[in-house]
């Protein structure tokens, strides 16, 4: 088995248009492949990847955008008024004070430290006491509404539910779908050509993902934000990665594997923003388990198996292997830290008795409205 060779691997970069050098030159050689199938028409039901696929996840990036605005506008909202979400946080108002708003804008809006707030009552000619109250119903008044984040959650439990179950139903018939040998067997002359079905399916997650890119910025923070992105980024490159050459088997399967849990974890969160108790308790209970058991079992059993050991076996090494192990292990970090937030949630909920009441990746936890 011929291993790492770092000039090949560097090729992928060089010219990621050129899918020639995806899998490295020996190995084309090797088989006598002629590659890429320039002017051969795919067997009737597939498609060739082409850089075509990348401008259509960008145009249905787009049009998802717009799909999310409108479903929570027009559905997500008047079922979120329905239900009892409020749009705006209770409390007082702050009142009127450019000199204090522009204070606590330079502070990018965070708590100012002891000694910044005495200077700024000092300069106000109030008492510190007024400033922290100012600063705390400022800050809370800036926080986004249990409506608007109803309003995501309820976009995000519709397109993982139906990207989950469009999902399952195609990949359901397959048989790598019971055994992960078959991602490799025939790679890459019989993976080249993509079903439709799968196609489509990636033409989904991934406009689906490239949206999540840019409005995570726009969305309600959490304190896992840039561990998001990261999560975002490795997700999309191993779908490009994998549409582009011929590994798209393994590929649904690892898209398959993220959608599950993230159905029970957004229906937790409008059942906490409704304030159904027993709801959140049992969605977050079949969030923990889905989660723990697929991307803490079956993604590192199967999956990163699949791809470290058996297309070794089955088809030898090839050039973009190290990218997948990469982006694959990143996953599984990211799987690992998620879960130990998962974990202190449940000890808090076993030991206390609380309920669940909140997501505690969120980091916009609401002060009293009493003052």
């Amino acid at each position: 088995m011929s291993w790492f060779n770092l000039q090949d691997f560097l090729r992928v970069f060089s010219n990621p248009t050129d899918t020639y050098w995806w899998f490295g030159r020996e190995y084309f050689l090797k088989h006598g492949q002629n590659w890429p199938y320039e002017g051969v028409e795919p067997p009737e039901g597939y498609v060739y990847p082409t850089s075509d696929g990348f401008k259509c996840a960008l145009l249905g990036a787009v049009a998802i955008t717009f799909l999310r605005f409108a479903v929570e506008k027009l559905i997500g909202e008047p079922i979120g008024r329905w239900m009892g979400v409020r749009h705006k946080l209770p409390g007082t108002p702050p009142g009127e004070n450019p000199n204090l708003e522009a204070f606590l804008k330079s502070h990018s809006y965070k708590t100012p430290s002891n000694e910044d707030i005495k200077l700024a009552a000092k300069d106000q000619n109030m008492e510190v006491r007024e400033v922290e109250t100012w600063i705390r119903r400022r800050q809370r008044e800036r926080l986004p509404s249990k409506l608007n984040k109803f309003k995501e959650s309820f976009w995000r439990f519709i397109f993982y539910t139906f990207a989950f179950s469009y999902g399952i139903s195609i990949l359901w018939k397959e048989n790598y779908f019971w055994d992960t040998r078959y991602c490799w067997v025939g790679f890459p002359e019989l993976t080249w050509a993509m079903k439709k079905s799968i196609y489509y399916y990636y033409l989904m997650e991934a406009s689906f993902y490239l949206s999540l890119m840019v409005t995570q910025f726009f969305d309600t923070k959490r304190k896992d934000f840039w561990e998001m992105f990261i999560h975002h980024i490795a997700t999309l490159s191993l779908i490009g990665f994998s549409y582009y050459n011929g590994t798209y088997r393994i590929g649904s399967l690892v898209m398959a594997t993220h959608d599950i849990s993230d159905i029970f974890l957004e229906a937790a969160k409008m059942s906490v923003y409704t304030k159904k108790t027993f709801f959140s308790n049992l969605f977050f209970g079949g969030f923990a388990l889905s989660f723990f058991v697929t991307r803490l079992i079956f993604y590192p059993y199967k999956i990163l198996n699949s791809v470290l050991f058996e297309s070794l076996y089955i088809v030898d090494y090839f050039v973009s292997w190290p990218v997948y192990v990469v982006f694959l292990i990143i996953l599984q970090i990211l799987h690992i830290y998620w879960f130990t937030l998962i974990l202190n949630v449940l000890i808090k909920v076993l030991t206390t008795g609380d309920d669940v009441e909140k997501d505690d990746r969120s980091e916009d936890d609401t002060p009293p409205a009493s003052e």
